[in-house]
């Protein structure tokens, strides 16, 4: 099957930045899309296979069971061969992979804890009648959801590195471009993808090129201190929060070809790094909001409005709202 180019995916230049920069450093912790259906999320997820050798996505089919997920006995190749099997299950295939969990939100809360913590820790324990096997699960997590369906406990939101709010386009000329592309995919995908070819070599070059640069990206001392600074005075107490972001900045600095950071990688990570680590209580998420826009953007043109991959101010108090009976 052709996939949709990555490079042909038409504005969304927040969300793609997060994936890119997820995908392309694990200590980053993975990228939650949040938004309503037919957005392009999944499409975004998908077309990032292959960008990075061996970086394929696998999904994880909506209402997966625990079988599904861990693995199983191999009960045909255990009669065979009279020696217990293991069916491997989704997270033993996504070793070294892509993991993408399409509705996120929707899973069991007991699947979603062993799949974040086998994003956390690389490996997964499968216990099942007479087995007990430490299986390796080395994957970078991709999740979506539409909050408008359900939310995840702030325990699980904080296991995602990056959250993203994806809004679908608001400009005629932009929708009219996402037609024209996807009609012309639909009709031959393989011509289709023919047209981006030159474009995503050149970025599947530029990120190998990321990749090896990676490790000699500094971060200066005074740019940290401002960071934790700023976590601190928004009161957010997980430390996951200023070593995402700085992760993140390290990446982009890495993938725009710097060996240093500076600061405006992190006005484009902090928001997403920290907007879902946000308190929830209604009376401080406004104060909170506005202290966290004002730090990041200080001294620039930018605003919350401005920044497509903010999730929407308001958006803890309409989640509590939708919560109370």
């Amino acid at each position: 099957m052709t996939l949709f180019p990555f490079t042909a995916l038409v504005n969304q230049e927040v969300a793609k930045e997060a994936l890119l920069v997820a995908v392309l450093n694990p200590t980053v912790h993975g990228v939650l899309l949040l938004g309503s259906k037919g957005t392009g999320k999944t499409t975004m997820v998908r077309s990032l296979s292959g960008l990075l050798p061996d970086k394929n996505v696998i999904e994880l089919p909506v209402g997966s069971g625990e079988d599904m997920v861990l693995g199983t006995v191999d009960a045909e190749k255990t009669l065979a061969s009279g020696e217990l099997s293991v069916k491997p299950g989704i997270l033993s295939r996504a070793d070294q992979a892509i993991l993408y969990i399409d509705e996120v939100n929707l899973l069991p809360d007991h699947l979603v804890d062993v799949i974040l913590d086998a994003a956390a820790t690389g490996k997964y324990r499968l216990e099942r009648e007479g087995i007990s096997a430490e299986i390796p699960s080395r994957f970078i997590l991709i999740g979506s959801m539409n909050p408008e369906e359900g939310w995840l406990r702030p325990q699980l939101l904080d296991r995602f590195g990056l959250a993203v709010h994806v809004r679908g386009l608001e400009q005629v000329d932009d929708r009219a471009e996402v037609f024209s592309r996807c009609h012309s995919y639909s009709n031959d995908p393989e011509g289709f993808a023919a047209q981006f070819r030159e474009q995503q070599e050149a970025l599947c070059q530029r990120l190998q090129r990321a990749a090896r640069l990676l490790p000699d990206v500094e971060l200066p001392g005074d740019l940290l201190r401002r960071v934790i600074e700023m976590v601190l005075e928004i009161e957010i107490s997980t430390h996951r929060a200023e070593l995402t972001a700085c992760q993140a900045a390290i990446t982009r600095a890495a993938i725009n070809g710097r060996k240093q950071v500076e600061w405006e990688d992190l006005q484009a990570m902090l928001p997403l790094a920290l907007q879902h680590r946000l308190g929830e209580a209604e009376t401080q998420t406004r104060l909170t909001w506005d202290r966290l826009e004002q730090r990041i953007f200080e001294g620039s043109q930018e605003t919350e409005q401005s920044k497509p991959g903010w999730l929407p101010s308001p958006f803890y108090r309409k989640k509590k709202a939708k919560t109370q009976p």
